[in-house]
């Protein structure tokens, strides 16, 4: 793309997000590239459909979410990019396994976008308070159900940045193999007994706030509070940057014993892929590669977009073995999303158990009235 003149039409949120990530990048790498950003951003916040931003915009390549890259890939808007792969001999072995193998997922076995960073949670603990109390440290692989039996040996156990205790509870059941939702029928399936068990399981602790929800911004782990914490690629920043202060390790997060190489713990910014419509297919590739690349990867370590798919740039820094934690298992097969509303009941329904109002399984039995709209 040196060689020649050349303007790609790129599909990405908005042209500032854009600018910001990759123009200088481009600029030093490509000096004679001319392109033009064309907003996604009706498209992302569902203003339009799908079928008509795709007839209003023709893009030689695009940046998107992994569910609408799903979509498009299922109805043929877009180009499978293994024959782009192995044209050029683009190694994947260089990236991490477990995120090749997610951004797979959503092309069916196939790969129809390649996702420069990925995100995932991982298990952190303070050695010096299990040493202070005696207690065995975690492991990798671990089940929830010896994760809080291990928080039952502190007054301060485990905290948590989900948005809720409900997305806690619902991401645990996903590890148990439990299904809150069931897309095919539209009812909710939270009233049954393994869903009432997990949730005594955990009702004592977040009671006496043994199990804690912390704010992104006031980190309970940071502070030295909770033995251990479950950690966001953010959070993983925090302590990198201001937790020398602490002692502490990382392990994966629990897993299912039927189950236990894989983790529901992964997610993926977005993806990059080739129209089928494309004009400049091997240019919109030759930059799709350089997107992937270690000169990418280096400018952007640590940004707020995840941790590279590189495996050398997962991270730069002391704790590089202890990463592994947050990528080692492999990506569970992807459930169906959970509607907002049944977060909101399941939060309304895990305080009246905790308050005392009504039992585990009233308490669920309640929500299984209510209907999904």
């Amino acid at each position: 793309m040196n060689d020649s003149e050349l303007t790609l039409n790129i599909g990405y949120f908005s042209e500032k997000q854009f600018e910001n990530r990759y123009s200088s990048l481009l600029s030093i790498e490509y000096p004679k590239l001319n392109y033009n950003v064309i907003p996604t951003s009706d498209l992302i916040t569902e203003r339009i459909s799908v079928q008509e931003w795709t007839a209003e915009n023709t893009v030689d390549l695009i940046y998107l979410p992994p569910a609408y890259l799903q979509y498009l890939a299922n109805n043929g808007f877009l180009q499978e990019l293994d024959p782009y792969i192995q044209k050029t001999s683009f190694s994947l072995d260089t990236f991490v396994p477990s995120a090749v193998e997610l951004m797979k997922q959503y092309g069916d076995g196939k790969l129809y976008g390649l996702a420069p960073t990925f995100y995932s949670r991982a298990l952190v603990y303070n050695s010096r308070l299990f040493d202070q109390y005696g207690v065995p440290y975690p492991k990798d692989q671990m089940t929830w159900e010896e994760i809080i039996d291990l928080a039952h040996q502190f007054p301060k156990g485990l905290t948590h940045s989900y948005p809720s205790n409900a997305h806690f509870l619902i991401n645990v059941g996903q590890t148990e193999n439990l299904q809150a939702y069931n897309e095919d029928t539209k009812q909710i399936t939270l009233d049954s007994s393994s869903w009432a068990n997990l949730l005594e399981l955990t009702l004592e602790p977040l009671r006496t706030g043994n199990i804690a929800l912390h704010d992104l911004n006031d980190n309970l782990f940071l502070t030295g509070e909770y033995a251990m914490g479950i950690i966001t690629y953010e959070e993983l920043i925090q302590l990198e940057q201001q937790g020398s202060d602490l002692e502490w390790k990382l392990v994966t997060m629990p897993t299912h014993p039927s189950e236990p190489d894989s983790s529901h713990h992964y997610g993926l910014d977005g993806m990059w892929a080739i129209p089928a419509s494309s004009t400049e297919s091997d240019a919109a590739w030759e930059l799709i590669r350089f997107f992937m690349s270690d000169q990418t990867a280096k400018w952007s370590y640590r940004s707020v977009y995840g941790f590279s798919s590189l495996t050398a740039y997962t991270s730069m820094g002391q704790s590089t073995s202890d990463i592994e934690a947050f990528y080692k298992l492999r990506p569970a097969y992807r459930t169906s999303p959970v509607p907002s509303t049944i977060y909101e009941l399941l939060n309304e329904a895990i305080e009246q158990a905790i308050t005392g109002n009504a039992t585990a399984e009233q308490a669920l039995a309640e929500i299984a009235k209510k209907e999904i709209q």
